[in-house]
């Protein structure tokens, strides 16, 4: 019986794959909660098994440059994907975690965060989520009927 979605994922094709159903899915979970797709420029995918992750870390390594590293490593793109009018430039691969079920998810481009947060966090508290943390915080898109999470970053 399959788990996941895409995992394990075993080679380049089915990664990329993978990005394009995350970069739809958000956009599509977004439309669905506050009626519009926002812009996409970096997006994660979560592996669900110890050796599919380091398979698609090093997979992740020769598609681009190593940026940082944040529950798995993130690369800038030698050749950006296109996925309808985004075009992600930013690949990460995240560490399995029991509580991330999900294909991946992706942080949204919006220019003015306080905005954002102002406008639509209490008109939809089911699907949208505040998440503090140390130095800043995000709102998560979510919906169970979605395999996809999604993110705006206060910076």
């Amino acid at each position: 019986m399959q788990l996941y979605r895409f995992s394990p994922i075993k080679n380049e094709k089915e990664l990329r794959e993978a990005v394009v159903c995350v970069a739809d899915k958000t956009s599509d979970l977004a439309k669905k909660i506050i009626g519009k797709t926002l812009p996409i420029s970096s997006l994660t995918i979560f592996a669900h098994y110890p050796d599919e992750f380091e398979k698609l870390s090093g997979m992740a390594k020769t598609l681009g440059n190593f940026v940082n590293e944040n529950n798995g490593p993130r690369v800038v793109l030698h050749e950006p994907i296109k996925v309808r009018e985004n075009t992600i430039i930013h690949l990460r691969i995240r560490k399995p975690d029991p509580y991330r079920m999900q294909v991946g998810c992706n942080d949204f481009d919006i220019s003015d965060y306080a905005t954002f947060k102002n406008e639509h966090l209490s008109k939809y508290p089911n699907n949208l989520r505040l998440i503090v943390r140390e130095n800043y915080e995000m709102i998560e898109f979510f919906n169970p009927d979605y395999d996809v999470l999604a993110y705006i970053l206060s910076k």
